[in-house]
């Protein structure tokens, strides 16, 4: 999921992009909750028939024992596995990593100890109809923003990535 290093390019681009009138513009009817309580406006380019996950009962079911394969709004795509019990491997560049996901405050959380220092970062889910999911991220600054979507979805380990190991990519 976005991570603490690619936190700042992605706020960055949104800024850009917002500054030269080039982002969709925000609904004013749809809002979320973020984790301090406060309400920020759903991003204008969540899809319009998408809806907030946000019950902790649904966000596990709709993750449990999936693999999502996405894309970056930058474009970067990577694919994720979600274990029942929490535990989950991301894929990105090549190298797989071993993690963990958890909901708190509405939101699915994300933590690699190999990766970024296993900084958390926490998404909003959104679900169309068609089964895309959607990834809203809150920025510190408090305003939401669209980070990711899935491509496809699909039930199990589908992308057979390997489950709690180092990845190659990480030096001892």
């Amino acid at each position: 999921m976005t991570t603490a290093f690619h936190r700042p390019l992605r706020l960055a681009l949104a800024l850009w992009f917002g500054a030269l009138g080039l982002a969709p513009a925000l609904s004013l009817a749809d809002s979320i909750e973020g984790p301090d309580g406060t309400s920020t406006e759903t991003p204008g380019d969540v899809a319009p028939d998408a809806a907030a996950i946000m019950d902790p009962g649904e966000i596990k079911k709709t993750l449990d024992d999936l693999t999502i394969y996405g894309r970056y709004v930058d474009g970067e795509n990577w694919i994720e596995y979600h274990l029942p019990d929490g535990r989950t491997a991301y894929w990105e560049k090549g190298c797989t990593y071993p993690g963990k996901w958890w909901i708190e405050h509405g939101q699915v959380c994300y933590a690699y100890p190999n990766y970024h220092d296993n900084a958390a970062n926490c998404f909003v889910l959104y679900r169309r109809p068609s089964g895309e999911i959607q990834f809203v991220a809150i920025a510190d600054a408090g305003f939401a923003y669209l980070a990711s979507f899935s491509l496809k979805t699909a039930t199990g380990n589908d992308a057979a990535l390997p489950i709690g190991s180092l990845s190659p990519c990480v030096g001892a």
